[in-house]
């Protein structure tokens, strides 16, 4: 029972006790004065007979005409008069019940009034003894009347005043409201701050959980300050800004492998040939700065898209990571145009030229047919002397353009959702005790005899705009599997999750109906998608936790610096992406990154997950790290 039900029950408590209380004493009052008035008639009224009946002649029939006469006026309960000898010589009686008067009401305020008596004298001897009793039935009525009027004057004088109370009560406890709903969300893992009310025990309280949530907000600002700082110093190229070749390949690597939307881009090298002459000509600290400026550039270029990046593979090489980007020329463009505007500013773009080679990938292609097709590409535009852009394509498919390919998966996909040809695959995520904590559950794609993995077809959708309709699909699919497997299921949505605004709704009414289901299904979004729409993704949070879903935000690490926004979204688990995790038994960098993340998640309450295991050693590494659960190629059974 909550503490303002409490409260108005004691008030309501009190105010009936009041009413009770009142009406009694004023009941008793009442009755103690009618029974005070009742008694004096009864004396009087019997000195008056007696004396009127003294001075009358005292034959039989002249006192009985006298007390008949005085007993039909009706005030008269019992007259009797009694000779010397207690011999009974006259009596009247009248013993009505009081009208419209309960029975229970006359039993407990019944009247024990002393009759009024009084001597009769006949010359010098005593005629008689006369009693007379007053009707008690009109006081009866008179004091049932009075008190049922002042029950009601008195209740509705309760009821008003406990209306007046509960206003003044409500006014009060307002702000219990806002402190009951701040300790659940930090409850949840989501250290809000609010106003400190004005009564002082809730002031109390409320600031008390505010300051151990800015105490979080502040810890995650510090941490994420930490990340960014180890973050630079183990990526980070320090002339440039962009990230070293090991790092990018490493993220290449990752990109090339993963079965999301960015397993489909392009990539770019880019080469400032007469490098090594202007540094001849300017020095090296001149070129310091137009590497600077370079990198500059080039992190801007791709600081606009989710999941790009960029890095200096060596002295005079770039190069330039554009998932989801399928027009390969125009990325290179883009760059190419970017780092012809440095040279000119440094006034350094006389005879230098900019070859550049791109080709777009897709899923299953490795690093080393890539980087191939990338330096016979630029190699080929090196030698036609100027800053030619030479696009390779591998298959037909790729060579077609874009919107003959977007035609094709158009129809493609529109068919496949018709004819509800998606299906979950599961892979196992577990704890390090190999207990299983979910099944992460990627799209696959039924067509034509074929099962396309995710990373084929997500860029189509996401391009097509079409990943609001898949996002239903993979939820009702996750919520099916839950039901027929009896085990939590994890399934990746897209940014439409959070920008379309009747998603939320969709998705209340699916979880609604699916109580049960809704408790083992685990939601997760991209990290940049996150970060860039967190208000959005953070109403997406509120209506899935709302059901007992888990809500967690994968491939995390590449924007560590925005790492403490996380303080008031309740997340459930973080998904370190598997970029850090490749060959982390050899680097030390990686690790220190890694264990302070898990530093940061465990301190609000988060469980880290890593991603891309491959080996046991990189397993036991984790492990001593403080993960909490693996996930990847190496993670292929559980308990």
């Amino acid at each position: 029972m909550s503490l303002k039900t409490q409260l108005w029950i004691a008030v309501a408590i009190l105010m009936l006790l009041s009413l009770l209380v009142s009406v009694g004493v004023s009941t008793v009052s009442a009755h103690n004065y009618l029974s005070q008035q009742l008694h004096l008639k009864n004396v009087d009224n019997a000195a008056s007979l007696a004396l009127s009946l003294t001075q009358l002649p005292k034959d039989e029939s002249t006192v009985e005409l006298a007390l008949a006469a005085q007993f039909d006026t009706g005030h008269y309960r019992l007259i009797r008069l009694v000779n010397p000898r207690g011999e009974v010589m006259q009596e009247r009686s009248n013993l009505v019940d009081p009208e419209g008067v309960p029975q229970w009401f006359v039993r407990m305020m019944a009247f024990d009034i002393e009759p009024g008596v009084a001597h009769i004298s006949q010359g010098w001897s005593q005629y008689g003894v006369l009693t007379v009793e007053s009707q008690t039935s009109y006081a009866y009525e008179a004091l049932w009347d009075g008190t049922r009027k002042l029950a009601i004057i008195f209740a509705g004088g309760v009821i008003l005043i406990g209306l007046l109370g509960t206003l003044f009560l409500s006014r009060t406890v307002r702000p219990l409201d806002d402190v009951v709903n701040q300790a659940e969300a930090i409850g949840e893992r989501r250290f809000i701050t609010i106003p400190e009310p004005y009564t002082l025990e809730f002031r109390r309280v409320v600031g008390a959980m505010n300051t151990l949530s800015e105490r979080i907000k502040a810890v995650l600002q510090q941490e994420a300050a930490r990340l960014e700082k180890f973050q630079r110093e183990a990526h980070i190229d320090k002339v440039s800004g962009l990230m070293n070749r090991e790092p990018f390949m490493q993220t290449l690597d990752t990109t090339l492998q993963s079965d999301d939307v960015n397993a489909t881009g392009t990539m770019t090298l880019i080469r400032v040939n007469g490098l090594a002459e202007l540094n001849k000509n300017f020095g090296r600290k001149a070129i310091d700065a137009l590497l600077a400026s370079v990198g500059t550039t080039l992190n801007q270029i791709v600081a606009q898209h989710s999941r790009w990046a960029a890095s200096r593979l060596n002295g005079s090489d770039f190069a330039v990571l554009a998932p989801r980007a399928l027009e390969a020329d125009e990325v290179a463009r883009e760059a190419q145009d970017g780092l012809r505007e440095v040279l000119e500013k440094h006034s350094m773009d006389a005879h230098v030229t900019l070859p550049c080679a791109a080709t777009v990938y897709a899923h299953g292609d490795t690093i080393g047919s890539l980087m191939t097709r990338l330096d016979g590409a630029l190699q080929f535009a090196d030698q036609e002397g100027d800053s030619r852009i030479e696009v390779a394509f591998v298959g037909e498919v790729q060579a077609l353009p874009v919107r003959e390919q977007m035609e094709h998966w158009r129809g493609i996909l529109t068919q496949a959702v018709q004819d509800d040809r998606f299906a979950l695959a599961a892979f196992p995520v577990v704890d390090m005790h190999g207990k299983l904590l979910h099944l992460e559950a990627p799209v696959r794609l039924d067509w034509e005899g074929e099962t396309m993995s995710a990373g084929t077809f997500l860029p189509w959708i996401n391009r097509l705009e079409m990943s609001y309709a898949l996002d239903r699909k993979v939820v009702e699919l996750a919520l099916r599997k839950i039901a027929d497997k009896g085990k939590p299921v994890a399934v990746n949505l897209s940014v439409g999750a959070v920008i379309e605004r009747d998603f939320c709704g969709w998705l209340e009414e699916q979880l609604r109906a699916n109580p049960h289901e809704a408790r083992n299904l685990w939601l997760e979004l991209p990290e940049a998608m996150a970060f860039r729409h967190l208000e959005s993704y953070k109403k997406l949070c509120s209506t899935a936790k709302a059901y007992r879903c888990k809500m967690g935000i994968e491939h995390v690490g590449q924007q560590l610096a925005e790492i403490g926004q996380l303080h008031d979204i309740g997340l459930d688990y973080l998904k370190a992406d598997a970029s850090f995790v490749r060959d982390l038994p050899n680097n030390s960098a990686n690790q220190t990154l890694l264990r302070t993340l898990c530093t940061v998640g465990h301190s609000i309450g988060v469980m880290v997950i890593a991603e891309g295991v491959r080996t046991d050693e990189e397993r036991d590494v984790l492990d001593g790290l403080g993960f909490d659960g693996v996930t990847g190629p190496g993670v292929t059974t559980f308990e």
